[in-house]
């Protein structure tokens, strides 16, 4: 399982805190509920695409001891699933939908310049998601 914690600073300064085990703990399990502290239990990587960063990062795991399941702390500038930081993602959809700039435009203006087909993935994620709700 994948939460999202607060973390206001650069992939490098998060990169930093990561030494501390302690720094984000879970106080209970998100799975079974259990109200002890989770054990941690190593990182794995990901690769991100940020404006100011472009490489692989660790993230944080906890081990449950009651239900053995693992829980990864992701930081919210990383969205599960999407190798594109949210920086990233947020100017692609601001010069696309709300400057009005072509698909080929918004992917060159967004730092770093992509794809125009990965924008056109996140709008039509993102519009799934606005028709759902």
């Amino acid at each position: 399982m994948q939460m999202l914690h607060p973390f206001a600073g650069s992939v490098q300064q998060y990169a930093e805190q990561l030494a501390n085990p302690d720094s984000h703990r879970p106080g209970h399990c998100p799975q079974c509920q259990t109200k002890h502290p989770l054990t941690a239990h190593g990182f794995y990587t990901r690769t991100l695409i940020d404006t100011a960063f472009d490489g692989i990062i660790r993230v944080r795991r906890y081990l449950c001891q009651t239900c053995q399941r693992t829980v990864s702390l992701l930081p919210e500038f990383i969205l599960p699933y999407l190798r594109s930081g949210l920086t990233v993602i947020a100017l692609f959809l601001i010069a696309r939908l709300l400057r009005g700039q072509t698909l080929q435009g918004a992917a060159q203006t967004a730092p770093p310049p992509m794809p125009y087909q990965r924008g056109q993935f996140w709008i039509r994620r993102f519009r799934a998601q606005a028709e759902a709700v």
